[in-house]
């Protein structure tokens, strides 16, 4: 549902301005003002390995590896998908819930986790002989050559396959043909291992025994919470690009697929919002924050320092449709009503959830209410709004530094920003248009 909340009292830069019961007062106009988390992103990061540990690109045989190393934090995992290439279309991977990096008391993990990984058909193409039919990967002439599959669905592959043919064929273990592992090296740094670990007895076929090649990676970064990022298992390939790998290895459509899908998904803290006449009554750009509260707000979405500390201010806390305050995360939105007059204007803050202690927020002075002449204004705003770093905790990678919104462990936990100043984000430090992450609307209740 969307607040009920007013905004109703206006900040007034002296008591003249707000006029006294003997002046006429404009008749005020009411604005519905939504704030919508609009960010796309499924995954955190993502990427393709195609180069060898030996410095060489294409497939991992006997004894060769592929090592990605990247930085994740608490409450993440790693998905992959790499081809077993004797197949037609089947490819290793862990679980649709991705390796966790982290154990339940938040601790990194490493060590050998192959137990983890599956084999699995892509459902793309018909199962024939491993290295020996006519459309597996080292015999197949073309990218996609093969007859569909008749159960065109993604799903685990157990010891023994029943092939389109109606013949049995015993698959070696998963630890017999690759092992994986995941090394920490501190700073919330990982390296993932995969590494061909096959003899040329492993495979055993109709026309002799084989080692297996493992073909290229896409590796994907993600929550734990959010699981199926690369397939769902009953269901039909995405679409994306897994069947590429599955049935070729190769890694470049799924790459691109997931590139798009790539980034920090952050939630949208609470905001504080005010109404005013004039002056910047939040924050000013390139000086310090004033100690009113808004760190709070930029660190971990506490709004209720900086309301108190604002006359004619409130806290908007709960996202439409939601029966319980929080943040919103992509696909929710806050909503809220103020009543305005001509020459005011309205500041908000609201968290960058994933960050140390940024916030979007509106222009210092204000966005305006009313035109020129004094018509109310409505529309998309979003170009007026900006990411506004608070300048009271040093800066590390969004949603995976540990002092950021979702690692630490205390709302204040961070060093200090040397430069004591609210400032914008700039491109260099992170990329991302703010449209990419809210879509802020006025619209003039009539």
């Amino acid at each position: 549902m969307k607040s009920t909340l007013l905004l109703s009292l206006a900040l007034c830069a002296t008591a003249a301005a707000c006029g006294d019961d003997n002046q006429s007062q404009p008749n005020p106009a009411t604005f519905t003002v939504r704030i919508e988390n609009v960010a796309p992103w499924t995954v955190l990061k993502s990427s393709a390995q195609t180069m060898k540990t030996s410095g060489m690109a294409g497939a991992a045989g006997p004894g060769e590896a592929f090592e990605m190393a990247f930085t994740a934090g608490k409450g993440q995992a790693v998905s992959f998908a790499t081809m077993l290439g004797e197949s037609n279309d089947w490819f290793f991977a862990p679980g649709p819930a991705g390796i966790p990096l982290y154990d339940s008391s938040g601790m990194p993990i490493s060590g050998d986790v192959t137990t983890q990984v599956g084999l699995w058909d892509a459902g793309t193409e018909v199962d024939q002989e491993p290295g020996v039919g006519p459309d597996t990967g080292p015999h197949q002439t073309a990218p996609d050559q093969g007859l569909p599959d008749i159960d065109p669905t993604v799903r685990p592959i157990g010891p023994t396959v029943v092939l389109t043919n109606g013949t049995l064929f015993a698959l070696p273990a998963i630890t017999d043909m690759i092992q994986v592992t995941l090394a920490y090296r501190g700073d919330q740094r990982f390296i993932l291992r995969i590494e061909n670990v096959s003899l040329p007895t492993t495979m055993h076929t109709s026309l002799g025994d084989l080692p297996i090649h493992a073909s290229p990676v896409l590796w994907a970064l993600h929550a734990v919470a959010s699981p199926n990022v690369l397939f769902t298992p009953g269901t039909a390939d995405l679409g994306q690009g897994l069947e590429q790998i599955a049935e070729a290895g190769n890694t470049s459509r799924l790459a691109l697929s997931m590139a798009e899908l790539s980034g920090a998904a952050t939630p949208i803290s609470p905001l504080l919002a005010a109404v005013h006449t004039a002056g910047e009554p939040l924050y000013s750009v390139g000086q310090p924050d004033r100690g009113q509260g808004l760190e709070q707000i930029a660190e971990s979405g506490n709004t209720a320092i900086l309301a108190a500390a604002i006359a004619g201010s409130a806290i908007v806390n709960t996202p439409v449709g939601a029966t319980m305050p929080g943040p919103a995360h992509p696909g929710q939105a806050f909503e809220f009503t103020v009543s305005a007059q001509p020459g005011d204007r309205l500041s908000f803050a609201t968290m960058f959830g994933t960050s140390n202690d940024w916030f979007f927020g509106t222009p210092p002075g204000g966005l305006p209410l009313f035109d020129g002449d004094g018509q109310p204004v409505g529309g998309d705003l979003t170009n007026l709004i900006s990411l506004f770093d608070a300048g009271t905790e040093i800066d590390e990678e969004p949603g995976i530094g540990a002092d950021t919104g979702p690692q630490q462990l205390t709302p204040d936990q961070g060093q200090a920003d040397p430069i004591d100043q609210v400032r914008e984000v700039p491109a260099a430090a992170y990329g991302q248009p703010v449209s990419t992450h809210i879509r802020v609307t006025l619209m003039p209740m009539m």
